[in-house]
């Protein structure tokens, strides 16, 4: 199973300066607008969903998806009556597309003896009062973590955890430190996300592979590649590859 992954497209996704390639799953681990006004979160699904070459298409919100709050209840729902229609599981399942929020996904494969299960979720750490915040180090973000199946596969969270692809220019490392603590118990084959545009790239540790797919760079030009992931089994155990592609 190859996962294309993409994050912080910032409403230039039709401006990335590397093509899609192709792959059974596409990932898009949140920030797809500016500011999640209406207008940029229907061209993005829009987008999206036209997009050709993959079997499924999974993508989250992010801090700079405002929109995307009235969708889950964190602001109030009558307010975006056009979102639920976009959003909705019909409409979008017409076009293999999947909104995660604090949700999951199976994908059954003849590749494997098992299915490979997929969670989303957009909270990080409160930045500056934008979407999707929660008190660093808080109950509701504790609790934010510890629904994440212990199943999971495929982790796609916006932020990082902390101490992994997570480091801004001045070097401070800035992820969550409750998420890490979470992650380290699942051991997840893959854990996918973006949110800090310096640390793009990807890392091994402990049998995880994490992978900081920001499409933007600290300017905010989509210049960086999509991340190309490999899910094989060998002799009944399930591996993660990091592709490098030239």
């Amino acid at each position: 199973m190859r996962l294309v992954c993409i994050s912080d497209t910032h409403g230039l996704h039709k401006r990335m300066e590397h093509l899609l390639p192709e792959g059974d799953v596409l990932i898009h681990a949140g920030d797809c607008t500016n500011v999640g006004k209406e207008n940029e979160i229907i061209d993005f699904v829009n987008w999206f969903q036209n997009l050709k070459g993959f079997d499924t298409k999974i993508f989250i919100a992010g801090n700079h998806d405002f929109g995307f709050e009235y969708y889950n209840g964190v602001r109030h729902n009558n307010d975006a009556p056009w979102l639920h229609h976009l959003l909705n599981e019909e409409n979008l399942s017409q076009s293999d597309v999947v909104y995660l929020h604090d949700s999951e996904f199976v994908i059954e494969s003849p590749e494997f003896k098992r299915p490979i299960k997929f969670y989303g979720s957009p909270w990080q750490p409160e930045f500056y009062d934008w979407a999707f915040n929660l008190p660093r180090n808080g109950k509701e973000l504790e609790q934010k973590w510890s629904i994440i199946p212990d199943d999971t596969d495929v982790l796609i969270t916006h932020g990082p955890p902390h101490t992994k692809r997570d480091f801004t220019p001045s070097n401070l490392q800035v992820g969550c430190e409750l998420l890490m603590f979470r992650v380290e118990q699942l051991k997840p084959l893959v854990h996918v996300f973006g949110h800090i545009h310096h640390a793009y790239g990807g890392v091994f540790d402990k049998n995880t592979l994490y992978v900081n797919a920001a499409t933007c760079d600290e300017r905010y030009k989509p210049i960086n590649k999509p991340i190309i992931i490999d899910l094989k089994e060998y002799d009944g155990k399930i591996e993660a590859i990091y592709v490098n592609e030239d």
